[in-house]
């Protein structure tokens, strides 16, 4: 039920954005799609610039570098966990480094899950153990 409310007001804000007319919000107008378009369209050059850097320039594997430091040296990263936390700290530290503008930190609420025990029995028609992986939640 809270999908098809989502959708059938999801649906109708994207019929009022394609329709060019602007939507306004507690007084606030917003762009039209029109707006929204031409403003995508003038990044080109700057998208261009991000691929190239990326594909070509000195940025060239560094996303492949960077997981293999997060698989290798941090290992899994499950929510809340000491790991997710190095994880974060190590990403902050190269984009800082990399040079980016207003990188910064957000506290957040996470939920804290930690693996326990976990077995399967199958009873009947005889007694078997079952392997099992408990993924939380």
């Amino acid at each position: 039920m809270k999908f098809l409310i989502f959708a059938f007001f999801g649906g109708v804000h994207l019929l009022s954005l394609c329709s060019g007319k602007a939507i306004c919000k507690n007084g606030i107008s917003k762009r039209t799609f029109e707006e929204i378009k031409e403003e995508i369209a003038s990044c080109g050059d700057v998208a261009k610039a991000i691929i190239n850097l990326a594909v070509y320039g000195k940025a060239q594997n560094r996303s492949y570098e960077r997981l293999a430091l997060l698989v290798d040296t941090v290992g899994p990263r499950l929510s809340g966990s000491k790991n997710l936390e190095k994880a974060i700290q190590i990403m902050y530290q190269n984009l800082q480094q990399d040079g980016l503008e207003k990188v910064h930190l957000e506290p957040v609420r996470i939920p804290h899950w930690e693996r326990g025990e976990e077995s399967a029995v199958m009873l009947e028609p005889r007694i078997h153990k079952i392997a099992i992986l408990g993924l939380g939640s």
